[in-house]
Formats: C-alpha cells, sequence, structure tokens
C-alpha cells in the first residue's frame, strides 16, 4: 500500500476516534440509556450496547500472521425482496472507495488495512438458498467458504444438520470483547453456541424492530412528538394506542377505510404482534438456569402484554395489517408495496411499523419523520426491548469443514474488531444519523433501538411451529391465546425436546 493511502487511513482513523460514537452493536458492557433504559431484562435476551468512541481504541489480541494471499470467502443469504433497500450484504466487500456510500467505503478501509496485515483478500458469495449450499459442501467435505451469514430463518436447520463449528472451536474470537454481540447467547442450547453476531454485520442492525411517525402529519393534528415520553421511559403501548386513534380518517369520504385511499393511524404486518409482545417485556420462550429452553409467552404477565398488543392490532378501524388487510387470498386487491409504503410517503399513515433496513427506503419521502423504539408494555416496565426479527435477521457462522479453524477465527475478529471502528460508525453515525434521520431526537431514539437489541429463541426455532401460528392469530384477529397454547404445548415441549437431543448429541 503507498505511504499516502496509510496516511489517509491513519488520519481517518484519529478523526473516527475523536467523534463521539454513539453505538455499537456488539458491546458487552451494559450500558443505562436513560435514567431507566438498558438492555432488556424484563423478556427474550439482548444485546447490550452503547459506547462512546472517545475512549481508547481496543485492540484485538492476536498473532502477527502471513496467510499467504488466502481469499477469505463469505457465503451469504440474499434477499430478494421489494422491502428491503439491498437485496445483498454490504458488510463483506467493496471493489474502490467512491466518496459518496459510507458504508462501501468504510468496509473499502477496513479491507485494505486487513488484507496488508494478513496478506489477505475477501470475496462474497450471496445467494437465495444459502443453507442448502452449505449442506451441499458440508456433506461433500469441500472446504469453499470461511464463513456463512445465515437467514435467522434458516438458523435451526442449519445448526442442527451439524454444519457449524461451535465457537468454542475458534480460538481467537473473543466473545469478552465489545465487538462481539452477547445477544445472540440467546440461540445458545445446553451451552453450545454455533453463532455470532456483532460488529462486522450490518444486516441484524436492519432487521431490528422500530416504528416511524410522520412528524408533519403529526404537528397539523396538533399533536405533541412523542420523543419524550420515549427518553423519560413512558413511551408505553398504551401511549401508542391512543396517539393512533387520532391518525386514522376516511379521506374520500365513502364510509369506508381503504388501504390505498384513506389514512391510518398504524400501518403494520403480522410479525408486529410478536415484536410488541417483545417489546413488552415477554418472549414466546426463553431459558432456564440448565441454559434449556421452555415456552413462556403464557405466563400471567405475558398474556396481559398480549391482550395490550390485540387491541393495537385489532383495531380495524384504525390500524391497517398489510397481510390481514390486502394480501387474505380472494381479496382483489394484491399491492401491499404501495400500501405499505405508499401510505406512509402519501402521509396516509401517523405510525408505521419497520425493520431498520426499510428506513432507506424513505430517503425521497418530502414529509419530515421521526424514528421511535418499540413501546414498552407499561412505565413500570425496566427497559425498552427492540426485536431483531425472527424472520429477516441474519447470524454468523463457520462452516464444519473450513481448513483452518485458528486463521479463519483471528481474521473473524481482526474483521470485527475494524469494523466496530469503522463499519459501525459509518452505518449509524453517518448513514443513520445525516442522511435519513430527519432530526437530532431521532438520532437519540437509535441510540435506544440499537441499545436495546433483543433475540426470541422461540421465534428464531418456532418450536411446534410456535413463531408462525403465534403471527397466524394477528391474521385472524383471534383473541383466544389460551385455547391455542393448550392445544399446541404439548407440540412446542416435544419439539423442544428434540432440539435439546440434537443439541446433547453435537460436538
Amino acid at each position: 500500500m503507498k505511504k499516502t493511502m496509510l496516511q489517509t487511513i491513519s488520519a481517518l482513523l484519529a478523526l473516527i476516534l475523536l467523534l463521539p460514537l454513539v453505538f455499537s452493536c456488539g458491546d458487552n458492557a451494559a450500558k443505562e440509556i436513560d435514567k431507566n433504559e438498558g438492555a432488556p431484562t424484563d423478556g427474550a435476551q439482548a444485546a447490550e450496547g452503547g459506547e462512546n468512541a472517545t475512549e481508547e481504541k481496543i485492540l484485538p489480541e492476536l498473532p502477527e500472521s502471513d496467510f499467504g494471499g488466502h481469499v477469505f470467502t463469505v457465503l451469504s443469504h440474499r434477499e430478494d425482496s421489494d422491502d428491503w433497500y439491498e437485496p445483498v450484504p454490504r458488510e463483506i466487500t467493496a471493489e474502490v472507495e467512491n466518496a459518496e456510500e459510507p458504508i462501501n467505503d468504510a468496509v473499502y478501509r477496513r479491507n485494505q488495512l486487513l488484507k496488508e496485515r494478513y496478506n489477505i483478500d475477501f470475496a462474497v458469495v450471496d445467494i437465495n438458498d444459502e443453507k442448502s449450499q452449505l449442506n451441499k459442501i458440508v456433506k461433500a467435505g469441500e472446504d469453499i467458504y470461511d464463513a456463512v451469514i445465515i437467514f435467522n430463518n434458516n438458523v435451526p436447520t442449519v445448526v442442527q444438520s451439524g454444519n457449524l463449528l461451535s465457537i468454542s472451536s475458534l480460538p481467537y474470537v473473543d466473545m469478552d470483547k465489545p465487538w462481539w454481540d452477547s445477544g445472540v447467547n440467546a440461540m445458545s442450547i445446553s451451552g453450545k453456541n454455533y453463532l455470532l453476531a456483532g460488529d462486522l454485520l450490518i444486516l441484524d442492525n436492519e432487521a431490528t424492530n422500530a416504528l416511524l411517525f410522520n412528524k408533519d402529519l403529526m404537528a397539523a393534528l396538533g399533536m405533541e412528538l412523542p420523543y419524550n415520553l420515549a427518553k423519560d421511559g413512558k413511551w408505553t403501548m398504551d401511549k401508542l394506542n391512543n396517539l393512533l386513534k387520532q391518525g386514522a380518517l376516511d379521506l374520500d369520504g365513502d364510509g369506508q377505510m381503504t388501504p390505498e385511499e384513506d389514512r391510518w393511524g398504524f400501518v403494520t404486518f403480522n410479525d408486529t404482534l410478536h415484536a410488541l409482545l417483545v417489546s413488552g417485556g415477554g418472549a414466546l420462550a426463553l431459558k432456564d438456569e440448565n441454559d434449556l429452553p421452555y415456552m413462556s409467552f403464557a405466563e400471567p404477565r405475558n398474556l396481559q402484554v398480549i391482550e395490550m398488543a390485540m387491541e393495537i392490532m385489532y383495531n380495524k378501524p384504525d390500524v391497517l395489517n398489510i397481510q390481514s388487510d390486502i394480501n387474505t387470498p380472494g381479496t382483489a386487491n394484491e399491492n401491499w408495496f404501495r400500501a405499505y409504503h405508499g401510505s406512509f410517503e402519501e402521509n396516509r399513515a401517523l405510525f408505521i411499523w419497520v425493520r431498520m433496513r426499510v428506513v432507506e427506503k424513505f430517503r425521497g419521502m418530502d414529509a419530515n419523520f421521526g424514528i421511535l423504539p418499540m413501546p414498552k408494555f407499561d412505565e413500570a416496565q425496566n427497559n425498552y426491548a427492540s426485536l431483531v426479527n425472527p424472520y429477516t435477521g441474519v447470524m454468523l457462522g463457520v462452516p464444519k469443514t473450513v481448513g483452518d479453524p485458528e486463521r479463519t477465527s483471528i481474521i473473524l475478529e481482526a474483521m470485527a474488531a475494524e469494523s466496530k471502528y469503522t463499519l459501525q460508525p459509518a452505518y449509524y453515525d453517518i448513514v443513520l444519523q445525516r442522511k435519513f434521520a430527519r432530526d437530532e431526537e431521532s438520532s437519540e431514539m437509535l441510540d435506544i433501538i440499537f441499545g436495546t437489541r433483543t433475540y426470541d429463541i422461540g421465534g428464531v426455532y418456532s418450536f411446534g411451529n410456535v413463531f408462525m401460528d403465534f403471527i397466524a392469530l394477528c391474521n385472524k384477529s383471534d383473541t383466544n391465546i389460551m385455547s391455542y397454547y393448550e392445544k399446541k404445548i404439548g407440540s412446542m415441549n416435544k419439539a423442544i425436546e428434540k432440539v435439546v437431543a440434537v443439541f446433547e448429541e453435537m460436538d
């Protein structure tokens, strides 16, 4: 690398260290966001986040190594969906700097540093079915991929197929370091963990649930912006429910609420019911003192949370559920995309449920919008909880056939460590705060959202099909949660027993 390039990179890193870094998704140290905000303890296990970059840069404890030009190749899930801004992962490779896309440039600079330090290169192979491809190469004993980014929906099959190395087999991956996301430990069973998440990824950030609200519409309705409620720990389901009822309006005066013509208080998906359960401090499943999962959603407090979540979701005059109200088989209108994005872009939605990656879809929107965490159940709840969507999120693993686990662990640790100081500031500080978030308050909300990221093992493993069944209740506006629980708890417990048995046999 030329001396001028080294000087440029050194100057950039020094500048990043001086700027306030309000976010790091992989911090293990607990952080108080506000007087009662931090990593959730009331519900599903959570990632603890947030640390200031004015602290001294932490260096990974790695040996000097020359890997002889090895191409570190990542197999990745590709999400071809109109709902996503980009279908491919942006965090692994970048060909050139372009001075316009901060994420691209941060990845390029990180990779250049690591290429010089370890004599390596980087490649990514993104396909729609990473699960089958991984299974194929592992069963053939082929050493092709150094790591794999796994669609959360595919995690149970991938892990239980024995296709991944345990994290304990990666000697230089130090889960105590702040660039790894401790929240992913929610996916361990019987003390065995095969998955990683942390600062070398942004896809897990982008699957985190949140709310957007139309600031201009709220001002026109004479409503006070809810930022102070959120900062004071008072942003609750009841507050959301009261506000959304003021937003709905039959704009065309035909006496009916039409998805593409009228204004809605809240635009949601079936998944939002699960997101509200978790944000209210609950979970479909938790783990006991032996690191074994058990079904938890029918516990008394969780039933109260679900009841309130259903009151919000089933409020048909005010709430548009894209899946139940538009995509129901037999209905004439299948154009959910316009109803979802269009309602917000056309100022016909006061609130909209999103995964954070969707925020980029609204960067050309004329009206001002704000960002909020998913609400608590009540003010007595200690912490917010921002679910990493079980369907659209990702986690990272290492194929069992990788030829040199030590080399892989060194490169992963180095990537994650450098990403904490390059990729994460670019994603969080530059892209979200300066390009898309329309005000300083939304930046503060991001601190809360990403500082309280949460995983629900019941959502990811969907024991006895509980995740899909649970959100199917929302599709039918069915409130009979205990009837469902009593009917299915046997199959859920049997599914847990089978998963535990598989884990106990695995290396």
